[in-house]
């Protein structure tokens, strides 16, 4: 174990660190590019590479230029430090005849092409080791990351706690609460629990900010996490793309005007055009 932390660590840091180079030469010779103001945009799609410079990773992962189910394979991703291309589609559908559910998230990890977001999830998380040590934990691992889930379906819960779904979140809160052991949920290292755990739990933080006072082992949880130098630094990178109206929870599902990005696109995020391979 120590060793695959030691390992990860170097990874994400000599990724990060080709990312931020690529992210800022793109930026520099796009600044004049318009920015896409929402997933409607007709533009091919763009990535970022977050791998050392000039040796394309094995993993790609493709999705929207939003968070929603995409985000938790990111978060994966940037935590156990294994490189990829961040590829960013927009409103042209130009996965559809390649995806083999015709839908997005796609995940490619050398010849594996796959989709649905827990499916890449549980993949990613079997890959770097981070889904429980036996079969015990991995069972509770599983438990925690539905639970996960479940709170992101709830999300409106989160700006009426009157409603229904208000009432509903705050009981799964408080379970959340009562189950959260300081820095992790299972055993005494991070696993898939934690990661979406925290995703759910920092979406709501910041479209409801303070929404997690109630619960003090969440929130310090939530710090921690967020507190992580691969996580901080994903944070605040061109790869963290803005929430739009429907990711929020503040109304109802819009459609496609919904997705509009509710602060500016970074450019680093769409410098850089990618095609499918064979295209």
């Amino acid at each position: 174990n120590t060793y695959m932390l030691r390992r990860v660590g170097i990874a994400a840091s000599v990724a990060a660190a080709g990312a931020a180079t690529l992210q800022r030469r793109a930026a520099e010779s796009h600044a004049a590019a318009p920015a896409p103001e929402s997933l409607a945009a007709q533009r091919p799609p763009s990535v970022v590479r977050v791998a050392p410079l000039d040796d394309p990773p094995d993993v790609t992962l493709e999705y929207f230029a939003l968070r929603g189910l995409g985000e938790l394979p990111r978060l994966i991703l940037e935590l156990t430090g294994i490189p990829y291309d961040s590829v960013y589609h927009f409103g042209t559908g130009v996965y559809k005849p390649y995806a083999p559910f015709g839908q997005l998230p796609v995940l490619r990890d050398g010849p594996l092409l796959i989709c649905e977001s827990g499916a890449i999830a549980r993949h990613l998380a079997r890959k770097a080791c981070i889904d429980g040590g036996d079969a015990a934990d991995k069972a509770r691992v599983d438990m925690f990351f539905e639970l996960a889930k479940d709170l992101t379906s709830k999300k409106s819960g989160i700006h009426d706690p009157a409603s229904a779904d208000g009432k509903r979140l705050a009981a799964m809160l408080a379970t959340a609460e009562a189950n959260c052991g300081g820095a992790h949920f299972v055993g005494s290292s991070t696993t898939l629990a934690d990661v979406a755990l925290f995703h759910a739990l920092h979406t709501f933080d910041e479209v409801a900010p303070g929404s997690l006072e109630p619960y003090p082992k969440l929130k310090a949880f939530v710090k921690k996490f967020a507190a992580q130098p691969a996580i901080a630094e994903y944070l605040h990178s061109d790869r963290r793309v803005p929430l739009t109206a429907n990711e929020d929870g503040k109304q109802p599902h819009s459609g496609l005007p919904g997705y509009k990005f509710k602060e500016p696109l970074r450019p680093g995020t769409y410098a850089t055009p990618w095609s499918p391979p064979g295209a």
